[in-house]
């Protein structure tokens, strides 16, 4: 009997730990879906100054109370958050899933906590953005300019809460930012998104017959875009495509822009869906057929 027991106590212990295993889901599997918010209000996503890898997240995309803190990217609702302008002044910021929540303050002295609080109205949840430089921005309370949202000691690591601390312009007060994240970004221009600076670097590059295709991605946008130069070398008259593609598991997006003999242009942007989308730029001359399609290779 004492035997039984102890097997069927052991049992019991492997089925518990199964079943902790299989309802606790990775950060990336928890993010519920966007709140389709007003048209109107702006996603940012905030990058940490001091790791640029690693975002202001609503920990657990949970409701009144809970924590803000730094966490890996993972393209989740609860690491996007909506801009909306208060009428007197200030900003909320709502996360992404959920616009009846904001991010909030338990107060406006050094080491209060900040979290995420269903949404009063009141001005301990109203903010102020201001540039810090570049795309990097403060986040202070609308009500005291004196103190910002803070990395506590400088702490850039994944799961450190964040607090306010008086502000000190160092990299754990700075916030990078762009003016659209990952999908939200298609078919917008990177310049007037702040993507051509939000962390943006060049990921393939190809010449051929006086053509120059670039693929470029910014990371504070999680999206990608194209530059061509095109010297007509004094022979060529008739234009070209530049060609930006995003493929996925929902399909192939591809975008096209005409390029004129000694012209250089941009794409508009696309951005993520999904982990594992992937990318690439390609050129074309689709008025001479037996001009092979030239590319610069994929890229996620």
């Amino acid at each position: 009997m004492r035997r039984l027991r102890h097997t069927l106590a052991l049992a019991a212990a492997v089925l518990t730990a199964l079943t902790v295993a299989i309802v606790i889901p990775t950060a990336a599997q928890a993010a519920p879906p966007f709140d389709p918010a007003n048209g109107n209000w702006s996603r940012w996503t905030f990058h940490s100054g001091g790791n640029y890898d690693l975002v202001i997240d609503a920990s657990r995309s949970g409701g009144d109370g809970a924590a803000v803190q730094l966490y890996g990217d993972h393209l989740g609702s609860n690491q996007v958050w909506f801009q909306e302008a208060a009428s007197g002044g200030g900003q909320y910021l709502h996360p992404g899933y959920d616009r009846w929540l904001c991010l909030g303050r338990t107060g406006n002295g050094w080491g209060d906590r900040v979290e995420v609080q269903n949404c009063n109205g009141t001005v301990s949840q109203l903010w102020n953005l201001p540039r810090y430089s570049q795309q990097q921005y403060f986040i202070k309370p609308f009500d005291d300019s004196n103190v910002c949202l803070d990395v506590p000691s400088s702490n850039f690591s994944q799961g450190v809460d964040l607090q306010l601390w008086g502000c000190n312009y160092s990299n754990a007060q700075a916030w990078a930012t762009a003016r659209c994240y990952a999908g939200s970004c298609d078919r917008e221009w990177p310049d007037i998104q702040d993507c051509d600076t939000a962390g943006a670097r060049e990921v393939g590059d190809v010449s051929e017959v006086g053509k120059r295709v670039v693929l470029l991605y910014s990371a504070g946008c999680q999206a990608y875009w194209a530059k061509m130069s095109y010297s007509s070398g004094g022979t060529v008259t008739s234009s070209v495509d530049l060609i930006l593609r995003r493929y996925g598991s929902d399909g192939t997006v591809e975008l096209r822009f005409g390029v004129r003999p000694g012209e250089s242009r941009w794409s508009s942007l696309l951005g993520k869906r999904q982990a594992g989308d992937s990318f690439e730029a390609c050129s074309d001359k689709p008025l001479v057929p037996s001009e092979p399609i030239f590319c610069t290779g994929v890229h996620s």
